[in-house]
């Protein structure tokens, strides 16, 4: 029999081959050094973003927070006195949610159109129309706004806009500009100064979570003001009287003359700056868009024209002070002058020999073609250069034409010929017109003319920002002194009326120019443009003017009998508003007893077929 079962000897039951792992040990360790390496990039990260660009993080979150849509207003633009010529005021746009009214689309309509001022049908169609939102109204104001809130309708949402408004309609309309539906500046100070004009400075606003809740934080939030910040506002160098009265002058003279468009530009030769500046036509900033661009453009800086006989003043300027002529200097005006195969002629016939004041009175094209041509090209073009002619004088309005001046390479004589007395050559805006001629008024020193006196910010008064013009020595004191003096027998020993201001000394020049052709070679048969110069008093300018007429159709088309009689009326009311002492004895009339030899204001011409005394212009 077997014997019993006994357990084997508990040495037997001891397991000579221990279970090895699944991985390797190196296996582990890869994981490990994986793992920890993450954690230190994440940690790295955030030391980066927590440290390093913490603070600019915080700035870029705050900024996000306060992107709620917040009224601001733009500056506002004044004239030298700080009358308004713009400012901003609050409108407001209603927008209606048609499915959320709680009364009947024919009731909504009716008391909607009658508070908005709108036809019925039409507001009656848009609330038909199956849209979820409609924009009812723009631009109410706040009278209208408390009808539809007093209304206390769900469904319409009322949302208050910044409008550009001009208090004065039309007037320096093509220097201020407008504001676009967009609420951005379009020509004018507008668009040049667009962002000083819109620029609030630091402003407080509150921090809003995505659905416009304020943000709870530890430190108190800012209190906003009830009005809207404002932008920085700028003060213009224009005087609201004087741009009103060349803008009256200048219209009443374009309307009776039938002229196309025209200017008038009033500066202080001594500081540049324009005390006013009109142009015609011109258009109603607070509804521009009914106008086209050939009217909302400032034509006097951006076109350009052959000044014409005005131009003989740089002429001789630049003769006497390269010395290509002296103040003794002749010439022989046959009222021809053969160069090439052209001719060269005066609009009246010859003076035999004249003197520059001669040359002056009678506007001889013969004798200033010789002062061209007594120069060399480059001597004539560049001492036109230094005028300004050619390029841009730097006004602070956007836009500005460099004006035309052939390069001096290109001349022919015929071409130094004829720039001598305001074509050939050259073409300019009213406005490089101005500039240069000032530099005679000045003391032979150009003065960049500008526009803008200052900006400042409004809460405190401070200024920031004040013009200061260039200025550029172009001719000797002398020459400027000897050409005034010139200029002012002209307007006395002449037979002219431009010019004729009582009580003063006026030194000036008239100029009737041919109109060429636009695009084309040649000169339009019977259309001119006429202009007068001139500065006063002359032995202590205060006041440089001119007027620029473009195509006028009555009054023989002459600087002398269109211009003239805008320069007389601006200068002999601005003289008086400014206070500006007279020079001599105003001779009154015994009968009228009204100063002798003034021309009466643009409206009250006797005829428009009055006699031409042939001496008296170009």
């Amino acid at each position: 029999m077997p014997g019993p079962v006994t357990d084997p000897p508990a040495s037997r039951l001891v397991n000579r081959n221990p279970r090895q792992p699944r991985s390797p040990l190196w296996r582990l360790r890869v994981w490990q050094l994986l793992l920890f390496g993450m954690l230190c990039l994440i940690v790295g990260r955030l030391y980066y973003l927590q440290i390093v660009r913490g603070p600019a993080l915080m700035r870029r979150a705050t900024v996000q927070r306060q992107q709620n849509k917040m009224l601001v207003h733009r500056g506002a633009i004044t004239d030298r006195h700080g009358l308004p010529l713009a400012v901003d005021t609050t409108r407001y746009d209603v927008y209606v949610h048609p499915d959320l009214l709680k009364v009947p689309l024919d009731e909504a309509g009716q008391t909607l159109a009658q508070i908005t001022g709108q036809d019925y049908q039409k507001v009656s169609r848009q609330l038909s129309s199956g849209y979820p939102v409609l924009t009812v109204a723009r631009h109410l104001g706040r009278e209208e706004v408390d009808e539809l809130q007093a209304l206390n309708w769900p469904g319409i949402d009322i949302v208050p806009r910044a409008f550009r408004h001009y208090p004065e309609g039309k007037l320096a309309a093509h220097l201020l500009g407008y504001v676009n539906l967009d609420t951005h500046g379009q020509g004018g100070v507008e668009q040049a100064e667009e962002p000083l004009l819109k620029d609030t400075g630091a402003v407080p606003k509150p921090q809003l979570d995505g659905r416009g809740r304020p943000i709870l934080l530890s430190e108190a939030a800012p209190i906003m003001e009830i009005t809207p910040p404002l932008g920085r506002q700028v003060e213009l160098t224009i005087d609201n009287y004087l741009q009103h009265l060349a803008e009256k002058e200048l219209y009443a003279m374009c309307q009776h003359a039938r002229a196309s468009r025209g200017t008038a530009i009033l500066v202080e030769p001594d500081t540049g700056e324009i005390l006013s500046w009109a142009n015609y036509p011109t258009y109603d900033p607070n509804e521009y868009s009914r106008y086209p661009y050939e009217v909302t453009k400032n034509w006097s800086m951006v076109d350009v024209y052959q000044p014409g006989s005005t131009f003989k003043i740089l002429t001789v300027a630049c003769g006497l002070d390269t010395g290509a002529i002296h103040p003794g200097s002749t010439f022989y005006d046959g009222g021809a002058l053969k160069i090439g195969n052209r001719v060269v002629h005066n609009h009246d016939g010859g003076h035999g020999t004249i003197d520059l004041l001669h040359l002056f009175i009678h506007s001889s094209n013969v004798a200033a073609a010789q002062v061209g041509l007594a120069m060399t090209p480059e001597q004539f073009h560049g001492k036109l250069r230094e005028f300004g002619i050619g390029q841009p004088t730097g006004i602070d309005l956007p836009g500005e034409s460099a004006g035309l001046l052939l390069d001096a390479k290109y001349w022919r004589p015929i071409d130094q010929a004829t720039t001598g007395f305001g074509q050939g050559a050259v073409a300019v805006t009213p406005l490089q017109l101005v500039a240069a001629v000032d530099a005679i008024a000045n003391g032979g020193m150009r003065v960049q003319p500008h526009l803008i006196r200052r900006i400042y910010d409004p809460k405190t008064g401070v200024t920031e920002k004040w013009t200061e013009p260039a200025k550029q020595q172009v001719v000797k004191p002398e020459t400027a002194a000897l050409v005034t003096r010139l200029l002012a027998e002209n307007i006395s020993l002449g037979t002219q009326l431009a010019g004729k201001v009582p009580g003063y000394t006026v030194a000036g020049k008239t100029g009737t120019a041919q109109k060429s052709i636009a695009g084309g070679r040649g000169y339009m048969a019977g259309q001119t443009v006429a202009s007068f110069v001139g500065f006063l008093p002359a032995d202590n300018p205060q006041l440089l003017c001119l007027v620029v007429i473009d195509s006028p159709q009555t009054d023989g088309r002459w600087g002398n009998t269109v211009a003239g009689p805008v320069f007389n009326a601006i200068c002999v009311e601005a003289a008086r508003y400014l206070g500006i002492a007279p020079t001599k004895q105003v001779e009154l009339d015994p009968k009228s007893g009204k100063p002798k030899n003034f021309q009466a204001p643009s409206l009250m011409y006797a005829s428009e077929t009055q006699p031409r005394d042939p001496k008296s212009d170009d």
